[in-house]
């Protein structure tokens, strides 16, 4: 009988061990998504180029590859224990082609940080479906020739705390009838706001001062470097 308990004790005990090794071990990236970011690779080619102010690019997505965990792999950033996709930083890294609509990118439901700025976009269009990103809370479309509309679903972002999507000229984007006003009812928590060299074709509210009061000042923000509060606005 005493065997029987120490023989249970040790396989108990075995278990256990395993149970607590495993949860402390970072997971994996899940393959929907190292799927969905292998997708979005193959949409553009890599250009040192692509943009002008970056001067030579990193090709981070060049060192993607199905042989490796999408975690390790450049510009992508996991959450530790699910293994979950939550921020791409592809900023100045040589992107050029067209951006679909439908892109793979937007599989990433759980991103919370994406910069997509300083690349070659070629004219695309701003799709709607960013807006389904609902866990964002940094978005930078910047300086990466998306031309157009700025969609309102972006209005739908209401984690947002910066967001930036400069234009290389006030004839590329605009700012639709009352989006404007969308953005600063709904984007709440913003902290940073920088959309120098869009085209606001819609009024600006006689109460646009009374919005600006959740964005806090540079001095509120002395003790943090790295945030500053910006609003750029081009009205025609």
């Amino acid at each position: 009988m005493g065997c029987v308990k120490l023989v249970l004790f040790f396989m108990l005990y075995t278990f256990l061990c395993q149970l607590v090794f495993s949860s402390a071990l970072p997971h994996l990236c899940p393959e929907d998504q190292a799927h969905a970011l292998l997708q979005f690779k193959h949409m553009f080619t890599f250009n040192p180029n692509a943009s002008d102010i970056c001067g030579f690019p990193s090709p981070k997505t060049l060192s993607w590859n199905k042989s490796t965990d999408c975690c390790s792999w450049d510009g992508v950033h996991c959450e530790e224990m699910t293994g979950q996709v939550i921020e791409l930083d592809l900023l100045c890294r040589g992107l050029q082609g067209k951006f679909h609509p439908n892109n793979s990118l937007f599989q990433l439901s759980n991103l919370k940080w994406l910069d997509l700025s300083y690349n070659n976009f070629y004219g695309s269009l701003i799709s709607p479906k960013f807006g389904e990103l609902s866990s964002l809370t940094h978005l930078d479309l910047s300086h990466s020739s998306f031309t157009g509309l700025i969609p309102a679903e972006i209005s739908h972002l209401s984690k947002l705390y910066v967001l930036r999507i400069r234009s290389d000229d006030p004839y590329w984007l605009r700012v639709g009838p009352y989006n404007f006003d969308l953005l600063l009812k709904n984007l709440t928590q913003l902290r940073q706001l920088d959309l120098d060299s869009v085209n606001i074709s819609s009024t600006i509210p006689l109460n646009f001062s009374s919005y600006l009061t959740t964005l806090p000042s540079q001095k509120e923000f002395s003790n943090f470097p790295t945030w500053n509060t910006f609003l750029y606005l081009t009205i025609p």
